[in-house]
């Protein structure tokens, strides 16, 4: 093998600084945890593909910097178009920031196949599909991040939450198999699980009667999305909680 093209090993100070992504593939932009994600990374300077199904106009008002592409993320086909799409913008992408996914409550007694199915499609198939598209592009550049945003509920499971939890859970391990991957070629792979409920209007709306004070802050979820995709090689960090 000729290793006149390989690539030099980072210096110290290299490895221990931040690697910030230039250009990311984030879903989910236009949800309460999603678009404040999108617009975190956007003011940090990353410019965005934002894939989505509906909202386009929307979103490429409120991000006008941003590649805005139609999508069905539960499309492999539709999921390689987007990998294309950011090709053509960028050349390629850093990160891959799976945040769309939706909850929905179904007791153990009446969950059906129909909502197991749905919810396996929205918060796993969705970054499957993505993740799958652009990854062999990051590994290819031997560098990287991959992010995708859980639940606690996924490890612990919770009252009503059957086909959330499971969907969760299964996010996560697909996750960390890859990681196991790629992760020695330089590509980073980390969960961003929240502990507890997220404050987004959705959910103020669904639950009028809680309190959102004990709630996790979308704008906490964003500042450490950002951490994630940004860290220096060597220094991944495969799991991040957070908190109210």
């Amino acid at each position: 093998m000729n290793d006149s093209t390989s690539k030099p090993d980072p210096t110290p100070s290299e490895r221990g600084a931040p690697r910030p992504p230039r250009h990311a593939v984030l879903s989910g932009a236009g949800g309460g945890v999603g678009s404040r994600i999108a617009r975190t990374f956007a003011d940090h300077g990353c410019r965005l593909v934002l894939p989505a199904r509906s909202g386009l106009d929307e979103l490429r008002r409120a991000f006008p910097d941003a590649r805005v592409v139609e999508a069905d993320l539960g499309d492999p086909e539709a999921c390689r178009c987007v990998a294309e799409a950011a090709q053509e913008a960028f050349g390629g992408v850093d990160a891959v920031v799976n945040v769309a996914g939706g909850f929905g409550m179904h007791s153990a007694l009446e969950l059906t196949p129909e909502d197991l199915e749905t919810q396996l499609t929205i918060n796993l198939r969705t970054a499957v599909n993505l993740t799958g598209a652009l990854l062999p592009s990051l590994v290819e550049r031997g560098h990287g991040a991959v992010l995708g945003v859980s639940a606690g509920a996924a490890g612990r499971g919770g009252r009503r939450m059957t086909a959330y939890a499971a969907s969760k859970a299964a996010l996560e391990g697909y996750l960390r198999s890859v990681r196991a991957e790629v992760e020695p070629d330089g590509v980073g792979v980390s969960l961003l699980i929240p502990e507890g409920a997220v404050d987004t209007p959705a959910n103020r709306h669904a639950m009028p009667d809680a309190d959102p004070s004990a709630w996790v802050a979308p704008r906490a979820l964003a500042d450490a999305a950002w951490f994630l995709a940004s860290r220096p090689p060597g220094g991944h960090v495969p799991e991040l909680r957070v908190a109210a």
